[in-house]
């Protein structure tokens, strides 16, 4: 998984570099949902973090997800919206302390 931050949202080559997290073993179904990339927009607010989001998005396969982590509270509705309007699929969403996380599958 490629940790992506605020100067490229994601790096085109998928390349592991030091900021690359390794996965964790699972059952299939979180293996199914393990994020290809991260988007950390924490601290921005409207519209970066769709912004990065959109951008990050269209650098993945079909199938392959997205986690977008925010903070800004208007995320949660922006990014839930978007989806909706694109036809993306949230597959997973967390809201712990102000931090919300997004898993997002590109599904065209």
């Amino acid at each position: 998984m490629i940790r992506c931050n605020r100067e490229s949202a994601v790096d085109a080559s998928r390349r592991p570099d030091a900021r690359t997290r390794h996965a964790t073993e699972g059952n299939e179904m979180e293996q199914e949902n393990k994020p290809m990339a991260v988007v950390d927009c924490i601290g921005l607010y409207c519209p970066m973090p769709i912004t990065m989001t959109k951008e990050a998005m269209e650098k993945l396969d079909v199938g392959e997800v997205l986690m977008v982590e925010a903070d800004d509270p208007a995320a949660e509705e922006d990014i839930r919206r978007w989806a909706d309007r694109v036809g993306h699929e949230i597959v997973k969403f967390e809201k712990d302390d102000g931090i919300m996380r997004f898993s997002i599958r590109k599904m065209k």
